[in-house]
């Protein structure tokens, strides 16, 4: 009977302390991952499009991939992205940055995505 007397049921400094960190971590994940995600899909269509290069023409592939990235609100434009078409291969490469504001501006962090896709040419 004596280790019943000791169980309260009230929450510990330690407790807290945990709770506090896993609601930091939700937080950052809640921001990042959005931002992760529409990189990666971008970074995907990114790489499509350099392995079809070969059916259209590099300004083709260019305006499509500014048009792709204005509707998934990636800051690329023509002046940070390039389209490279050489006998045997196409490249397509972009940079851009996206600025993830933690705590209503009190903290910055700059994420900066150079994907770069070279695929050969294969001529049909």
């Amino acid at each position: 009977m004596r280790g019943t007397r000791r169980v309260r049921g009230a929450a510990t400094f330690g407790c807290i302390v945990w709770l506090a960190i896993c609601g930091l971590i939700g937080y950052v994940l809640y921001k990042v991952v959005p931002v992760k995600v529409s990189t990666s899909a971008f970074a995907d269509f990114l790489q499509e499009e350099a392995a079809f290069g070969s059916i259209k023409s590099p300004a083709q592939l260019q305006a499509e991939i500014l048009a792709k990235a204005k509707e998934m609100d990636i800051p690329v434009t023509r002046d940070n992205m390039s389209v490279k078409r050489t006998r045997e291969s196409i490249t397509v490469e972009a940079h851009y940055e996206i600025t993830i504001d933690f705590f209503n501006g009190a903290y910055k962090y700059v994420w900066k995505f150079d994907p770069v896709f070279a695929r050969p040419i294969f001529n049909v």
